[in-house]
């Protein structure tokens, strides 16, 4: 009951205009100017407040089991006009998350999700959006990132070399692609922690570089149980600092969930 109280409270902040429609922005974490700052990982602590986001989205029955990649540069490489080009960064999550959220909740899917920016040295920078979605939504969901991006759904499937694990759709260039929880038993869990494994997996204690215990999924080079890499790659410049708004975000909606739950505890 909780749970479709909170999707109740998002549905009266829907605005009736078009999706596509220019609106005044009220989320907190946006910034007004270009940020001087620069980190090139995420903060201590960071991925266990994902994977605990995503424990309690397993235990509301919403687990978070659906991904959406966009690749800045890949998206902006044709000369087509694209409104997306002009916002900064920010700006341009927070209204593709906007969008997002609202087309959810209509289609009566939680307002659930964890966003991460990262940066690779061939493709540039890079958004992760980990979100709950019914396996009925998918071929709906699709052509409306298509849309959100100006980069149309690919009617063809890549070829298997191509395609990321889960894939199950993506933009003609392949700018942005979405994919499902190939594990699902796992609640989202490791999906999480797939968003969050640009926190370091090791961390300077007294001058002593020693393995990060606050990081629950990482390497077994760094005492964990996983295999190197996956959990542990380092993710690259991003303009803004490592905390909340600008490199990584969770959604209102959970985090009020989770600090619930905690309280229980």
């Amino acid at each position: 009951m909780q749970l479709k109280f909170d999707i109740l409270d998002e549905t009266t902040e829907i605005r009736k205009s078009p999706n596509r429609k220019e609106h005044t922005y009220l989320s907190t974490y946006r910034r007004r100017s270009v940020s001087n700052k620069i980190s090139t990982e995420l903060a201590i602590g960071t991925q266990k407040r994902f994977i605990n986001a995503a424990r309690i989205a397993g235990q509301l029955g919403t687990p978070l089991n659906t991904l959406l990649t966009i690749r800045w540069d890949s998206l902006f490489c044709d000369r087509d006009v694209n409104p997306l080009r002009t916002m900064a960064t920010p700006e341009r999550i927070d209204h593709l998350v906007e969008l997002m959220r609202k087309w959810l909740v209509r289609n009566e899917q939680p307002p659930f999700y964890i966003w991460v920016r990262e940066s690779a040295r061939n493709e540039g920078e890079h958004w992760h959006i980990a979100f709950s979605l019914s396996k009925s939504l998918r071929r709906r969901f699709a052509p409306f990132v298509g849309k959100l991006t100006g980069e149309p759904l690919r009617k063809r499937r890549r070829s298997s070399v191509q395609f990321t694990e889960g894939e199950f759709a993506c933009g003609e260039l392949a700018s942005w692609h979405l994919a499902q929880d190939t594990n699902p038993e796992r609640q989202g869990l490791f999906l999480a922690a797939y968003l969050g494994k640009a926190e370091p997996s090791q961390r300077l204690v007294r001058g002593i570089l020693k393995d990060n215990t606050n990081k629950p999924i990482r390497g077994r080079t760094f005492g964990g149980d996983q295999p190197d890499d996956k959990y542990d790659a380092e993710q690259g410049r991003i303009e803004g600092n490592a905390f909340r708004g600008d490199r990584f975000f969770i959604a209102k909606a959970l985090q009020r969930h989770t600090r619930i739950a905690a309280e229980k505890v």
